[in-house]
């Protein structure tokens, strides 16, 4: 039986809303507590019908980076996005279970890159989208024959339970707040193609919400 790559599509660093509207320099945010605002806006009056759902520091005492906070980074199309918490001690736990120890390594460009941004609302790792890959793509496909795994969050490996610990946006309950089970996932950008599907599905089945997107950030 071929192995499996396990990729886990963290939506909050693949995915772009249709029709944005507001941008950092449109709205000239000058501080964290404003991205916040909006941020939480966003989520109250279209998703969660509360506000309040993102915060200055997660559940663990982080605190939220202010920078990516204002002014993200070009990853995400220089959009704010929210990760708490020290990149070097997030990249650290990222590395503890795993064979490869490397958590910095220099990118395309030789800028040094931590595998990580930091945490989560819910104290996940946020995985940096620019961190270099262990292994070659080619070596990839030639020895693993990657697929995509179906409901990831649903599953037993130990390094996706590493990256998924909270499930807060499964498809279901998407379903319940919102009459769509693709809410955020209608629009990822990169998102994987039908061929690499493990088990049949749509796309929704394949992506894991660690945060969810919002028109602004």
């Amino acid at each position: 039986m071929k192995k499996h790559i396990i990729k886990i599509l963290i939506i909050s660093l693949l995915i772009q809303v249709i029709n944005i509207t507001v941008s950092a320099s449109s709205t000239n945010i000058k501080t964290a507590k404003e991205s916040l605002d909006i941020a939480n806006k966003f989520l109250e009056e279209n998703v969660l019908g509360f506000y309040g759902y993102y915060g200055e520091t997660n559940i663990k005492g982080d605190k939220i980076n202010e920078v990516l906070a204002v002014k993200g980074t070009p990853a995400f199309s220089d959009m704010p996005i929210f990760v708490y918490g020290s990149e070097e001690k997030a990249s650290i736990d990222a590395v503890k279970e795993a064979v490869i120890k490397v958590i910095k390594r220099p990118d395309e460009e030789g800028v040094p890159q931590y595998r990580c941004l930091g945490y989560t609302l819910n104290g996940d790792l946020f995985a940096n989208p620019v961190f270099p890959p262990d292994y070659p793509p080619t070596q990839n496909v030639k020895t693993f024959n990657g697929r995509w795994v179906k409901e990831p969050w649903n599953h037993k490996h130990p390094y996706i339970r590493q990256w998924i610990r909270r499930i807060d946006f499964t498809p279901e309950r998407l379903f319940r707040l919102t009459g769509r089970y693709d809410f955020f996932a209608a629009n990822i950008v990169d998102g994987p193609e039908p061929q690499y599907f493990s088990d049949g599905g749509s796309v929704e089945d394949y992506v894991h919400i660690i945060q969810p997107p919002t028109m602004y950030s």
